[in-house]
């Protein structure tokens, strides 16, 4: 028999940790909606999809 067992925790950050959180939230939003516009243009011009690596070539570029 299988015994399963979970933890419950909660973050409590400060205002500093909270602000810091929310950027990395932004950014990492801002990231993802770039990458999604660029892959639906390319979809639109008929263009082969993006692999992953490229895709992060591209952004980082």
């Amino acid at each position: 028999m299988q015994r399963l067992q979970a933890s419950r925790f909660a973050l409590m950050p400060n205002g500093q940790q909270q602000h810091a959180m929310r950027s990395f939230a932004g950014s990492c939003r801002y990231v993802y909606n770039q990458a999604l516009h660029l892959q639906q243009e390319r979809y639109k011009a008929g263009e082969k999809k993006l692999g992953y690596a490229e895709l992060c070539k591209v952004l980082t570029a």
